[in-house]
């Protein structure tokens, strides 16, 4: 019996402490936790805090910010006020100084002093200008022949627009040589036609010349060839009305023992269809003529035949018609 009383003593001993010891067990677990828990709120306490200290100083920074904007544009618009206000007065301040230089002298001090200089500087130039009197001199001498020519040939006419009259520009009476810078020539015949009218236009024919000759210039011979016949006609033509007229007279041909010739392009000498105003033209034409044309002692008649016709370069009317003229050499 006291065996069995004092184990069940010990079992109740045995009991009593284990439960104390698993209480403490449990207070210590719950005082962990406990603690834990606080430094965790204690950690998060400090990120808001320090999270809440970023948020300001960036609000401070952004105020400063602000700030040193708005104090440049005040600067800004001080600058402007007072470069408007330097503008305003600068017109007058210019005003004050534009007249000071125009009343110092500041000319004359340094024209005194080159003025000395200077007539030493032209005297020499004085000399060089009679060293230029002859080149002026030569310009007439060279001037003198041209005028010569223009004047015999523009004795039909005081007013007369003057063209070239091409390469082949022999001029002359039958049984004359010429001899210029494309070669020789001899005018074998020659004649006269006389005037004869186109509708509103006149129409000079001066002479009609068949000429013959060599060619010395290599540019031209290279074309042409070096022996060269052709058949030359110097006209004046005028518009003797006041309507504006276009007419072109290069398309006139020539009939010779049954060849109609063309004038040439190249070796005419320059033409012109505008004839809006009565002033006179020039117009040379060249008909080249080869072996299959007739030898020269066989040409002694011809027929021009005009075929352009003259109309209104506005309204495109026809104002005549065509004409021939027979010519004898």
């Amino acid at each position: 019996m006291y065996r069995w009383l004092a184990a069940g003593a010990l079992f109740s001993v045995i009991a009593l402490s284990a439960c104390g010891t698993s209480e403490q067990g449990t207070e210590e677990v719950v005082a962990e936790k406990e603690s834990a828990v606080a430094a965790k709120t204690e950690v998060s306490q400090k990120e808001e805090r320090e999270k809440e200290e970023i948020t300001v100083e960036e609000q401070e920074e952004e105020e400063k910010a602000k700030e040193a904007d708005k104090a440049e544009q005040d600067t800004a618009e001080t600058s402007k006020e007072v470069t408007e206000e330097e503008t305003a007065e600068a017109p007058v301040e210019e005003t004050g100084p534009a007249s000071e230089p125009a009343e110092v002298p500041v000319e004359e001090e340094p024209v005194s002093e080159p003025e000395t200089d200077e007539p030493a500087k032209e005297e020499p130039v004085e000399e060089e200008k009679p060293e230029s009197k002859p080149e002026e001199k030569t310009v007439p001498e060279k001037n003198t022949e041209p005028k010569a020519s223009e004047k015999e040939s523009e004795e039909p006419t005081e007013n007369l627009n003057r063209y070239s009259q091409g390469q082949f520009a022999v001029d002359g009476s039958p049984g004359q040589t010429v001899e210029n810078d494309i070669g020789v020539f001899t005018i074998e015949k020659a004649a006269t036609p006389g005037t004869v009218n186109a509708g509103p236009i006149n129409i000079q024919i001066e002479n009609v010349s068949l000429v013959s000759g060599d060619v010395t210039a290599e540019h031209v011979a290279g074309i042409a060839g070096d022996e060269v016949r052709f058949l030359k006609m110097n006209a004046t033509l005028q518009n003797t009305s006041e309507l504006p007229i276009m007419f072109y007279f290069a398309g006139t041909t020539i009939n010779v023992n049954g060849h109609q010739l063309i004038a040439h392009d190249m070796f005419s000498g320059r033409t012109n269809g505008d004839y809006t105003s009565t002033t006179p033209k020039n117009v040379t034409l060249v008909y080249m003529l080869n072996e299959s044309h007739p030898p020269s002692e066989q040409i002694s008649n011809m027929t021009i035949d005009i075929v352009p016709i003259p109309k209104n370069a506005e309204t495109d009317e026809v104002l005549g018609s065509g004409t021939s003229v027979n010519v004898s050499l």
